[in-house]
């Protein structure tokens, strides 16, 4: 936490930018690789579809949102403001970036070695491992108790390294889980659409249990807060509870929404793949048919 506590007004929403010269410049290093991507393959005469590369950007800019503006800064002060950075780095950025397919454009613009390269860290025990769906899931909401429910929390906003590393955890985790939820990378595992549905269906109770947990508090969970100036100190526990309510409300809207997402998904996908079979049956009679007046 830094040694300036921001105010209540406007004028100081407006002045509390952070500056993180260290997540400005992996923003940046991610959006120059992924664009030395498209360029590579615009000159090979290849395309990328735009709404991959749309979905790719809106999430380093939900990331920039959520780390280089005020919110970052008012996340130090208020729980509540933590819990909608916490949401956008975590429901809104990954599934947007997985979107962006980079890995895919990553072996699509790479020379045949780097993408063997590539295709074997995929295939490596690391990739394996962090691509299975239940290890994804298990991160996706454990990272959360382990962070809210220890000492973990409150030491970020005690420190700048822990906090960095804070940041690390929850956006890491969760591109983690949203990787093969998307599915639109090549994974060592491919996970299957009712799989998908059912993973996304299992984390709205923990979610829900969480931000119980934190809602029934009688006192601040977290003394950082709670020995903040006025009138920030005063308004922990009211924070802590607001912050609950948004966890609950925001995060199970967000997973309420990705499952009709990925509903439809599903049913586009069984609708190419009976075209695909009719297709075949029509090839297979049209086949049939010309041999048997050949025959005549």
């Amino acid at each position: 936490m830094g040694a300036s506590v921001p105010g209540t007004d406007t004028w100081s929403w407006l002045t509390a930018w952070p500056g993180d010269p260290l997540a400005l410049a992996l923003l940046l290093a991610a959006g120059s690789l992924y664009a030395g991507g498209l360029l590579r393959l615009r000159r090979a005469g290849a395309r990328f579809p735009i709404r991959w590369t749309t979905a790719f950007w809106c999430g380093l800019g939900v990331l920039a949102v959520a780390l280089l503006t005020p919110v970052d800064a008012y996340a130090d002060v208020s729980f509540s403001i933590h819990m909608a950075q916490h949401l956008l780095l975590t429901f809104a950025a990954p599934p947007l970036l997985a979107l962006g397919a980079p890995i895919t454009l990553a072996l699509r613009a790479s020379s045949p070695a780097r993408a063997r390269t590539i295709a074997r860290v995929l295939r490596s025990p690391v990739g394996r491992f962090l691509s299975n769906p239940v290890v994804g899931w298990a991160l996706f909401v454990g990272v959360p108790f382990a962070i809210h429910l220890s000492p973990l929390f409150d030491a970020s906003l005690r420190s700048a390294q822990v906090h960095v590393g804070e940041h690390a955890l929850w956006v890491g985790a969760a591109l983690v889980y949203w990787w093969p939820i998307v599915g639109r990378d090549p994974s060592p595992h491919r996970v299957s659409y009712p799989a998908r549905m059912l993973s996304l269906f299992l984390a709205m109770p923990m979610m829900s249990f969480l931000a119980l947990a934190l809602y029934q508090g009688t006192t601040p969970l977290y003394p950082a807060y709670a020995t903040l100036p006025p009138p920030w100190g005063a308004r922990a526990l009211t924070e802590q509870r607001w912050g609950a309510v948004l966890m609950w409300l925001a995060g199970n809207l967000a997973l309420m929404v990705a499952i009709l997402v990925v509903a439809v998904a599903w049913k586009h996908a069984e609708d190419e793949r009976q075209r695909r079979w009719e297709a075949r049956i029509d090839a297979a009679e049209a086949d049939g048919g010309q041999a048997s007046r050949i025959d005549r």
